[in-house]
């Protein structure tokens, strides 16, 4: 998290944090509210570390609502274009690389899932790609591997 950053989110990533923080904001401090009126009723010889996990629960809550007020307070709404010329966050982009063909969807950090085949703009691979055109070769360094990527198709 940093808090400042500029994010480029999706509508639908902006109404999800919206929920997840309306979520946090009220079920999720009520329960923590619970927890520790719980622990504060049970007798004082009793052990310390639930009354510690739940502090730290509360941290992790109170940071994470943090998180996502920066986010939605500093983020650009994506437009869904229909046409990209070059690659950019919301660009669908296919690739080919030693043999193979593989589609990715460029999103911003905030909404990057390598297993969705959502690659952050900040990743290797996605830094390469921003900006590129169809026909264009970008070189790639993963780790200690260099892969060729052409830009096949964006949409």
């Amino acid at each position: 998290m940093i808090f400042g950053k500029k994010y480029k989110i999706t509508s639908q990533k902006k109404a999800e944090l919206e929920k997840e923080l309306h979520k946090l904001e009220t079920s999720g401090r009520d329960e923590i509210a619970d927890r520790l009126d719980f622990i504060r009723q049970q007798p004082a010889d009793e052990d310390d570390y639930p009354f510690v996990d739940v502090l730290d629960d509360k941290e992790y809550l109170e940071k994470r609502i943090l998180e996502i007020k920066d986010i939605l307070s500093n983020s650009q709404i994506i437009e869904d274009e229909s046409k990209h010329d070059k690659v950019e966050v919301g660009s669908k982009v296919k690739v080919g690389f030693e043999g193979f063909e593989d589609e990715y969807l460029i999103v911003s950090s905030v909404e990057a899932d390598p297993l969705s085949k959502k690659i952050s703009d900040e990743s290797p691979v996605g830094q390469a790609l921003v900006g590129a055109k169809v026909g264009d070769t970008v070189d790639v360094q993963i780790g200690h591997v260099q892969k060729k990527f052409r830009v096949l198709k964006i949409t």
